[in-house]
């Protein structure tokens, strides 16, 4: 299988991107005062990693990849969508691995993939184990906490307003 390269969205003329989520800049003339033009060979862009996300710097401006391929190959964003990693690995670029989600739906890449470290916790803070019968789960379904920390928590609370 062949690498399809396409121009970068914004950058059309000097940069391209792959669907292996390389990133390059393209063979051009720069024209430096008006007097002199320098040409500058295109190469493969080394990418930064930064909070487990790759990173391009196109024209002294810092990018996203994953952004960048998903803007090329796919379109642009809707409003509210954010690009996710179908394997949760922010370094792994490829468009196949690329789409554009809400953020409910990279939350639940998340839980699938064991990247959820809220969801692999057996225990509480204070050694509590998450059993089905002491944890208990907030009505939007989005946290969960220990049965037992959360009856002390009210009765602390419910001493103090009597002090008060």
């Amino acid at each position: 299988m062949t690498e399809r390269w396409l121009p970068v969205v914004g950058y059309e003329g000097a940069y391209e991107v792959s669907d292996q989520g390389r990133v390059r800049s393209v063979d051009r003339l720069v024209h430096r005062r008006g007097l002199v033009s320098i040409r500058l060979r295109g190469m493969v862009l080394r990418p930064a990693l930064r909070d487990g996300y790759l990173f391009v710097a196109l024209s002294g401006t810092s990018h996203r990849v994953h952004r960048l391929v998903l803007a090329a190959f796919v379109g642009p964003a809707a409003p509210g969508e954010v690009a996710c990693h179908w394997n949760d690995d922010g370094t792994d670029n490829r468009l196949t691995n690329l789409r554009w989600g809400s953020r409910v739906t990279n939350a639940v890449d998340a839980i699938r993939n064991g990247r959820n470290r809220n969801r692999n916790k057996t225990h509480c803070k204070r050694g509590h184990m998450f059993s089905p019968e002491n944890t208990y789960v907030d009505p939007s379904g989005r946290r969960r906490s220990c049965r037992i920390c959360k009856r002390a928590k009210e009765r602390q609370r419910d001493r103090d307003r009597k002090a008060a």
